[in-house]
């Protein structure tokens, strides 16, 4: 496998060797206010009859440039510099007449104006600067009244998944900014989902560093895959914005509106939304399971009633924007406010509200290991949750002096919420007698709430490269819960001294704080001309508590009034660690190098209170954690990088702590006092090729960890179908992902062609009675996808997609297990006269080689006819129609677990929806013009 993705990066590489060698075009581009010779201009070769591409150059430093290798025949020669305005020559190449010379190019200054017509001239799709990837937005088609995330869709390089979280090159996207400020906080889904696509002029993809590294040029290990939208100049300069609302079939309802009015530094934001269409709009985050163990103690039914599941089936996306899985209502809103106070201060803030309601029906089977045989298990569940949150962040950036400034960010948050589950199932023997089978009923209500706050503070010295930083961190997290589990089983294999049935009714009080701070300074002192030299020392301590009370049903009183001592404790833990670390960078013309190692003592100390018996837990770790960056730029728009760390993460307190949960009968665990800390040795590679004037990219990322200690789970069944598990360190633990995408122009049919796939190997261990089962895991997924615009009023777009899996166990090799998931899409959006647009999508999924009853295929089709009208088309009215064949269900199968898992989830299905949105914006006036130069009436 290796060798043909080697193979294939040898012939991309390679695409540029094979061009003729016939005419020669050359020049001197040169200014009018001293006639001075204009470096870095653009030198564009473009056929004359459909405006495709030919090759392209760079002026030197002398304003000359040459083109070799032209055949022979008629072209458009453009000039484009950001400073002054476009040029263009027609240029015919000839047998008799190879050679053009063109002693004498003059280029206009911006500074003069033009009366009534602007000349632009057309922006590559892609391009790279620096370490950014640049998409050009207007060179991606969406329909009218698009988000952002349908724009994203259309990058190459860029994957957006089911529940709307975004990956660029292979890396997941955490941030997204809005022309460089924050967009409310730092969710994505805030900008991707509410700002609309015909807003973004550009979108911008790059590594972001943490505020303290982008002073010293170091990365710090903080760095975040972030993408920036800048807006076209016209949403800068007033408000734009759209609203909706619609009302369908089966009761659905969908609103939603965004208003922003931008003014120079003022950013000025108000979204709103309120949908059971499973539009969510945002990111939901929890704030009641900051410690873990908090969230583990309220879900203490069935450790299988609150399983979640993801979907293998994309095709639930097209249903409104989340995972798929169940029927979602969702309400929120907020405002985002940014501006620069008095000349010293950036200040960014936002607030948003949002309740959350999922409701989930699932279904799943599975086929448990033994050493010598298995067991299944199956399960019916329902869940209903509801969330009520808030969010609120403020950040000042205060600029003291030339030299000295601070920056201050901090977060509040507030959570409600409810939470109902219900599950029955049942334990089967390898000959499908039952083992056991039962009910459990859970029940919550609890809140919570954090609060976080970030200072640091950056000096610069009058020596280039020397700066200091200090960053001063604190947080605070509370929670209260109440909770209530009844839960009944009934084992057939018990001995006739015990009883058959056993059951739980009880009630119990959960609460927990979380304090802790953090401490860093960084000094750099330049060394050389182009090296930097960094040292570094930290200190962070973390402080939680937890108190569990439970009480047991009182049949004489009927009043939940016994204690029961074995699932009543409370913990207090402190983690602490002291680091220290020296790095050296050297940036030379063609690459760039940083290397450091950074010494770490971290220690553990808890106690545990569990009825009657106490523990204290107390463990030192010592750890040498080197790093490495390297880059090299073979040309200005292709680099390769390598990125290598040692990261270690540390038990938590419900893995360490020794003493039976035994809230579910079924699923016993108990944590370890004798674990080590994990050791991850994790290597990055990236390679980004592009060719903006070609339309040409390459993209290709590769992630490969090993790590020691790994945390595991090792579990003992008993004669009756119960679980005890303990975790465990293991050694031999590997993981390997990447992702390649090569896209190419199709100039014949208007659209472009993106090859892609994503491989991944891991392997691990787990334990099961004692015995080991090595667990590895191959997955494979090429696909291809062609985006076509044949008429200026039709978009296409066409992509197939093959993904296999394949698990194999040292324990039972008999039960290896090969599946394969197909997904075929084709998307139709097509304007018709008077302003009327026709779009449909079909996704088709086909599960195969699964459990029976879990190899759905499941087409999901879904259509719409809207019509523009009102003065600038302001208004669409729009008729949706989703999931037409009634079929959606998700279906998804796990296999990297000491089982095998298959289930399926009930989705929302078929129904239709009216809607009406009104734009803010007008839309502009565009005259047609020579292809590539775009003329807009003043």
């Amino acid at each position: 496998m290796q060798k043909c993705y080697l193979w294939l990066l040898i012939c991309c590489l390679s695409l540029a060797a094979n061009a003729q060698k016939n005419g020669v075009i050359k020049g001197v581009v040169s200014d009018t206010s001293a006639g001075r010779p204009v470096a870095s201009a653009t030198i564009t070769l473009l056929k004359k009859k459909d405006s495709s591409l030919v090759s392209f150059t760079m002026t030197n430093e002398k304003g000359s440039f040459e083109i070799t290798g032209i055949p022979a025949g008629e072209y458009r020669l453009l000039i484009t510099h950001v400073k002054y305005h476009s040029l263009q020559r027609t240029v015919t190449i000839s047998a008799t007449a190879p050679v053009v010379n063109f002693p004498s190019l003059i280029l206009h200054d911006l500074s003069v104006q033009l009366n009534e017509v602007e000349i632009t001239g057309e922006a590559p799709p892609v391009t790279l600067i620096g370490d950014t990837i640049q998409y050009n937005a207007g060179s991606f088609k969406t329909p009218p009244n698009s988000s952002v995330e349908q724009l994203l869709k259309k990058l190459p390089g860029v994957q957006v998944a089911k529940d709307g979280s975004v990956k660029a090159q292979g890396q997941k996207v955490n941030r997204v900014l809005v022309d460089g400020k924050e967009f409310f906080g730092n969710d994505p889904k805030m900008a991707t989902k509410n700002l609309p696509a015909d807003a973004v002029d550009k979108v911008q993809v790059y590594d972001r560093l943490s505020d303290a590294a982008q002073l010293t040029g170091f990365d710090d290990g903080n760095s975040e895959k972030t993408i920036n939208l800048k807006l076209k100049q016209d949403k800068k300069k007033g408000m734009f914005g759209k609203a909706m609302a619609g009302a369908g079939t089966s009761d659905r309802y969908e609103g939603r509106f965004n208003i922003n009015a931008f003014k120079g530094a003022r950013q000025f934001s108000a979204v709103g939304m309120a949908n059971n269409t499973n539009a969510e709009g945002f990111s939901f985050m929890d704030m009641m399971s900051f410690s873990g163990e908090l969230n583990r103690m309220r879900q203490s039914g069935s450790g299988n009633a609150s399983f979640t599941m993801s979907s293998d089936n994309p095709a639930a996306a097209l249903m409104g924007g989340n995972s798929g899985n169940g029927i979602t209502t969702a309400w929120g809103g907020g405002i985002n406010y940014n501006n620069i106070i008095g000349k010293k201060t950036d200040f960014t803030s936002s607030y948003f509200y949002n309740r959350y309601n999922p409701y989930q029906e699932s279904e799943i089977q599975r086929q448990y290991f033994l050493p010598d045989s298995s067991y299944f298990y199956n399960q019916r569940a329902t869940s209903d949750n509801l969330n009520n949150s808030h969010r609120l962040n403020l950040g000042a950036d205060i600029q003291i002096d030339s030299l000295h400034s601070v920056k201050i960010s901090s977060s509040f948050g507030y959570q409600e919420n409810r939470s109902k589950s219900y599950s029955k199932y049942e334990t089967l023997s390898e000959d499908q007698q039952l083992a056991n089978e039962g009910f459990s009923n859970n029940y919550s209500t609890g809140h919570g709430s954090n609060f976080r706050n970030d200072v640091l503070f950056r000096k610069k010295f009058r020596r280039k490269g020397r700066t200091f930083s200090l960053n001063l961190q604190n947080s605070s997290n509370n929670s209260e819960s109440n909770g209530s589990l009844l839960s009944v089983n009934h084992f057939y294999n018990r001995p006739a001294s015990q009883p058959n049935y056993d059951s739980i009714h009880q009630r119990n009080t959960i609460s927990g704080n979380m304090n802790s701070y953090n401490a860093r300074a960084v000094y750099t002192e330049p060394l050389f001309k182009h090296s930097l030299i960094e040292f570094s020392i930290g200190n962070s301590y973390t402080k939680t508590t937890s108190d569990k009370i439970t009480y047991d049903y009182n049949g004489d009183n009927g009043k939940f009034d016994q204690p029961n001592p074995a699932l009543t404790n409370n913990f207090e833990n402190a983690y602490s660690y002291t680091n220290a670390g020296i790095r050296l960078r050297t940036k030379q013309k063609k690459y760039s190098l940083a290397a450091g190692l950074n010494w770490q003592n971290a220690s553990l100390k808890g106690t545990i209170i569990a009825g009657t018996k106490d523990s204290v837990i107390r463990q030192t770790f010592y750890n040498l954690l080197p790093s490495l960056r390297f880059q090299y730029d073979f040309t200005r728009y292709r680099n390769l990088s390598i990125n290598y760390a040692a990261i270690t993460n540390q038990p938590n307190m419900s893995q360490l702590q020794p003493v039976p949960d035994i809230s579910d009968p079924l699923n016993i665990r108990e944590g370890n006092p004798d674990l080590k800390p994990e050791l991850t040795h994790a290597v990055q590679l990236n390679f980004i090729s592009v060719n903006p004037f070609r339309n040409k990219n390459l993209f290709a990322f590769f992630n490969i960890q090993e790590t020691q200690n790994k945390i595991v789970d090792a579990d003992v069944v008993d004669s009756l179908g119960i679980k005890y598990s303990r975790p465990v360190n293991v050694n031999g633990v590997f993981n390997m992902t990447g992702s390649i995408n090569l896209g190419l122009p199709l100039r014949a049919l208007k659209g472009t062609v993106n090859f892609s796939s994503n491989v991944g190997y891991s392997k691990t261990k787990q334990f099961i009675n004692n015995v080991s089962n090595g667990i590895s895991t191959v997955t494979l997924g090429p696909s291809v996808r062609f985006d076509l615009n044949p008429a200026d009023k039709l978009d296409l777009s066409f992509s197939a997609g093959f993904n296999y899996y394949k698990t194999a166990y040292s324990l039972q090799p008999a039960l290896n297990t090969g599946y394969f998931l197909q997904q075929y899409e084709g998307e139709v959006n097509w304007q018709l006269p008077a302003n009327f647009y026709v779009s449909t999508s079909f996704n088709y999924a086909i599960n195969s080689r699964r459990t029976d009853g879990f190899n759905a295929k499941v087409p999901l089709w879904n259509a719409a006819v809207s019509r523009q009208f009102l003065r600038f088309n302001r208004g669409e009215l729009k008729l949706s129609a989703f999931d037409i064949l009634n079929e959606n269900v998700g279906i998804n199968r796990s296999t990297n677990q000491n089982y095998i898992e298959d289930s399926r989830t009930k989705n929302l299905q078929r129904f239709f929806l009216l809607s009406f949105t009104y734009s803010l914006s007008k839309n502009g006036l565009v005259t047609a013009a020579a292809p590539g130069i775009r003329m807009i009436r003043r």
